[in-house]
């Protein structure tokens, strides 16, 4: 069977990780309680203020399967994946807990994430508000007393006071410049072929980094494993996995491994010439395939990667604090310097009179 489902597009919902393992999860419950698929929508159209689960129930209702009203609905192609899986095999409860399962997992890392570079990224903030106040109304004010006193200011202070006085005097001129910046960034970012040069280099240091390695593979490790395991082959699994790479360099790899798996090649030679893995995934993948257990060797790299993957953001989560924090003890430390020195100076000189 060939699945035509990594080509789908998104027509009426944007699907997120929660949403996905939430329909996923209530409506595979209720499917392995025992309970046939319409009487569930209809528990589940009683239970819900969304107008998603009618919707389905009227398609169930004209005689498609589930799978074929979830891709209407924009449903993501790896879930959609396990579904008619699951259809063919007469296990679609179970392979809603599987979608439930994974989806929930990815969630989970998601928030993991954006939790290690919130407070940091809080920290970043406040300092550079606190830079910015001191810099346009604080410095100002010891800009007068030391034209009143008449010294020789060292050229970090009138470095800062040139700074401040340009900030007042010209704030568009900053703002349209760091707009204009950002803006070539996100422009040359966008360009193809710019977007891969940069993914061919991340990717290329993949090979060598562990936390890119992880970051790349614990994902699509699992995804295989999982594809493969509800009984796609392993040319649709590659098939259907290709473009959720996120790095486009990594996509054009896995047509690579694609095109030499249709030409008979082993799935280890496939990676290993297609430069997708590394040692490691290599050599357990011709474990797999040698012993026939290639499901259980990609979810123990999926395991080894995940468990460096959190070791490396628990890592982020501590030494990000106290790094942000020290470059702000130095920024201050420049200012109150910047500022006291001459001060003290001008004191000792007139004590010295």
């Amino acid at each position: 069977v060939i699945f035509s489902i990594a080509r789908s597009s998104i027509k009426s919902v944007r699907w997120n990780h929660k949403q996905v393992s939430t329909t996923a999860y209530q409506l595979g419950l209720l499917l392995q309680s025992g309970i046939s698929l319409r009487r569930s929508l209809e528990l589940l159209i009683d239970g819900s203020k969304t107008m998603l689960y009618r919707s389905l129930y009227e398609v169930i209702q004209r005689g498609q399967p589930l799978s074929e009203a979830l891709r209407e609905k924009g449903f993501p192609p790896i879930a959609l994946a396990l579904l008619e899986s699951g259809e063919m095999s007469g296990n679609v409860g179970e392979a809603l807990q599987y979608i439930a399962s994974y989806y929930e997992r990815e969630r989970k890392y998601q928030q993991k994430i954006v939790s290690a570079i919130s407070y940091p990224l809080f920290l970043l903030v406040l300092m550079n508000v606190f830079f910015l106040v001191t810099i346009l109304f604080i410095i100002p004010s010891f800009t007068r007393v030391f034209a009143t006193m008449h010294i020789e200011l060292p050229w970090m202070t009138k470095g800062l006071f040139v700074l401040g006085t340009s900030l007042r005097e010209h704030p568009l001129l900053y703002v349209s410049g760091h707009v204009v910046f950002i803006g070539i960034l996100i422009y040359a970012f966008k360009q193809s072929a710019i977007r891969y040069r940069f993914d061919r280099w991340l990717w290329q240091l993949a090979q060598h980094n562990t936390f890119l390695t992880s970051l790349y593979y614990t994902n699509i490790l699992h995804i295989w494993s999982l594809l493969l395991d509800s009984g796609i082959s392993i040319i649709n699994t590659i098939d259907i996995t290709k473009h959720i790479w996120r790095n486009s360099y990594g996509e054009s790899c896995s047509n690579q491994v694609y095109d030499m798996l249709c030409k008979g090649h082993s799935f280890c030679e496939s990676l290993k010439s297609s430069s997708v893995g590394n040692p490691f995934i290599w050599q357990m993948v011709a474990v797999g395939e040698e012993s026939g257990e290639l499901v259980a060797m990609l979810n123990h790299c999926s395991h080894y990667y995940e468990s460096l993957l959190t070791q490396y953001i628990a890592r982020m989560e501590r030494l990000m604090e106290p790094i942000l924090l020290t470059i702000m003890g130095v920024g201050i430390a420049i200012l109150v310097i910047s500022v006291m020195y001459p001060l003290f100076t001008s004191i000792s000189s007139l004590g010295g009179q």
